[in-house]
């Protein structure tokens, strides 16, 4: 059986390297669940990338800072408002957080999660998308 379980739920597992690539590393742990008792093997994948991702949006919003939002995009020369990048966010997180929102109808939930204080490293410019 597979069950979604929280980092409180893992609390009591032991962590085994079990593959390492460029991008990611992935472990696999054994313990027993907190509340249950029971015994779980638990798979996470850790994204090493994701310093990288978030040092370059940190890089752009901070270029970006104290400009028009559409600065340099194309209206400045008369041409419609075109379409304007605010954020990276790694695959993992999006397909968690975000993806389950999209499915269920939920258009403005991307922008809504943005927008979030804690998600604030994910974005690209500064201000109200």
């Amino acid at each position: 059986m597979t069950i979604k379980l929280t980092a409180e739920d893992c609390k009591n597992v032991r962590w085994t390297l079990v593959e390492q690539t460029d991008t990611y590393r992935t472990y696999v742990g054994h313990g027993t669940h907190p509340a249950t008792g029971q015994e779980i093997t638990v798979q996470k994948r850790e994204f090493l990338a994701e310093e990288a991702l978030l040092a370059l949006n940190a890089e752009e919003r901070n270029e970006r800072d104290g400009r028009r939002f559409t600065s340099g995009m194309g209206s400045d020369k008369g041409g419609n408002l075109p379409m304007v990048h605010v954020g990276r966010v790694p695959l993992n997180k999006f397909f968690a957080d975000i993806v389950p929102q999209l499915q269920q109808g939920d258009t403005e939930h991307a922008k809504w999660w943005l927008e979030r204080e804690e998600n604030q490293p994910f974005r690209t410019r500064n201000g109200k998308l």
